[in-house]
């Protein structure tokens, strides 16, 4: 079936709406036969009677009236795409509530958000760091226009993928595991794991993916945020797993130390998430549409 006409589609739905062929060529200030000609052309085009004439009057057919409503979804749709473009291009106020786990939040999104802000400086823009299952709840609630977690899955949720991140065990340099190429199983347990609460995502991951190769954790010591478990791991009190994003700067300058095995590198995909039946506001579009550009 070819592309459906959308002009002879609005002549119809013109007439649907009017019960009327001659006050449709009003409304639309063209001529009555050319109301009829579309009328009839659409009719060809989708193989079906969408009028019955009874005497004067015009009626739909069942075929007519399930056309009406979809003719009126389209153009309601399409008007709301228009809206949403217009505002998009005058972003001159406005709220954005977002929020985020740690990694995303405090290591990929200010870079962002900087560049946003300054190129939409009347936004009110919030971000608030927490639990991934906080930021899916208040998603899910609508307390926040978009959420940045590690793969979180909820039925409510849109989940666009973000970037993928890498989890790396750190230790103090100069530790005797760090240059080894292969890590005896042994050899880690007996190690202190410096954990993340465990509302974290990051243990979360770590943890099984320490289980499924068989590993236990026989001693760990908690801490509540990646700054602390950094500064933990520096001073030697134990090795952990975390975020390359969250430790570049310390690698780089040679703070702490990345173990060279290549099967303790764990990767998870970071997502942007939203409520699947919310409509997003200009503000939520464009940060989205910055998040995409800036990956």
């Amino acid at each position: 079936m070819p592309s459906l006409n959308l002009h002879r589609l609005r002549v119809f739905h013109a007439v649907a709406r009017r019960e009327s062929y001659s006050r449709a060529a009003e409304d639309l200030h063209i001529s009555q036969p050319a109301v009829s000609k579309h009328v009839l052309d659409l009719e060809e085009e989708l193989g079906v009677k969408l009028f019955h004439r009874l005497g004067r009057r015009i009626v739909l057919t069942e075929a007519g009236r399930l056309m009406t409503d979809y003719a009126q979804r389209i153009f309601t749709l399409a008007d709301e795409a228009r809206r949403a473009l217009e505002e998009l291009q005058g972003l001159e106020r406005g709220t954005l509530r977002l929020g985020a786990s740690t990694t995303p939040g405090c290591y990929l999104l200010p870079r962002v958000l900087a560049a946003f802000r300054a190129r939409y400086p009347r936004l009110e823009v919030s971000l608030d760091i927490m639990a991934s299952h906080d930021v899916v709840d208040r998603v899910i609630r609508q307390d926040l226009d978009l959420g940045f977690v590690g793969a979180t899955f909820a039925a409510d949720l849109h989940v666009q993928p973000y970037v993928e991140d890498e989890l790396i065990l750190i230790l103090r340099p100069g530790h005797p595991l760090a240059t080894l190429r292969t890590i005896p199983r042994e050899a880690l347990e007996e190690e202190t794991f410096v954990l993340r609460d465990a509302a974290s995502g990051t243990r979360t991951v770590a943890e099984a993916q320490l289980k499924e190769r068989g590993i236990i954790i026989r001693r760990s010591l908690e801490l509540r945020s990646v700054e602390a478990v950094k500064q933990a791991v520096t001073e030697g009190l134990g090795i952990s797993f975390i975020s390359r994003y969250a430790v570049a700067l310390e690698i780089r300058h040679k703070v702490l130390a990345v173990a060279a095995d290549p099967r303790l590198r764990f990767r998870r995909p970071l997502v942007m998430i939203s409520r699947k039946d919310a409509r997003l506001s200009p503000a939520a579009l464009a940060f989205a549409a910055s998040v995409r550009k800036a990956t």
